[in-house]
């Protein structure tokens, strides 16, 4: 299975990813232009950051034009789907740590990248396999925000990170009412980003 392939998105379409892309640009600025509107991006940020419970976070400004632009371009991703809402909540309170939008490589592979100095992982196997074993969203996204923020300047990939949230919202709902897993391994976010994270053949020490 190439990397290649393991990149693509499940949920998340292109359309997404302008939007995601431009509202993070948009984030990093005092003064910029986003879906007709021009907004002072770094207090956005700021506020969202924050945010301590998820709850907060729908009644930020930044979550609300990012949620009103998606749904101008498609609205079919949300309508009639609360659960695609509850993962544009979870993407939108992690986002904002980022420091930089690096779309060069998937996210769970970013996470296994070595730091500067060569000895070990961004994220270490351990913690990776505890934020995979994530049960509850609010633990999910600390895990998530903890691995972001140790990327530090190097970022992350945000469409890969994004799709990625939406698909574990997907399964979690599905868990919780005893269905059936995705009989196709390989649209399982487990089995994806465990992929991903072991495509640079590099371990970390614990």
């Amino acid at each position: 299975m190439s990397n290649s392939f393991m990149r693509k998105s499940i949920i998340l379409k292109e359309n997404h990813k302008k939007i995601i892309d431009d509202w993070f640009s948009m984030l990093q600025e005092r003064q910029h232009g986003f879906n007709g509107g021009t907004y002072n991006g770094r207090q956005l940020r700021a506020e969202l950051r924050r945010a301590t419970f998820l709850q907060e976070i729908i009644l930020q400004e930044g979550y609300t034009i990012l949620k009103d632009a998606l749904f101008d371009k498609d609205s079919t991703l949300f309508s009639n789907n609360p659960f695609h809402q509850q993962a544009l909540v979870y993407f939108t309170w992690v986002a904002p740590f980022a420091d930089s939008n690096n779309d060069n490589a998937s996210f769970a592979s970013q996470l296994s990248e070595k730091v500067r100095s060569g000895e070990r992982n961004f994220l270490s196997r351990l913690r990776f396999e505890q934020l995979l074993a994530s049960e509850t969203p609010e633990e999910f996204c600390r895990r998530l925000i903890r691995a972001i923020k140790i990327r530090g300047k190097n970022g992350v990939n945000l469409f890969s990170l994004a799709d990625g949230i939406f698909l574990w919202v997907r399964e979690w709902h599905e868990r919780q009412q005893n269905l059936p897993s995705n009989s196709d391994p390989f649209k399982r976010l487990s089995v994806r980003w465990a992929m991903d994270y072991n495509s640079t053949k590099k371990t970390s020490k614990e």
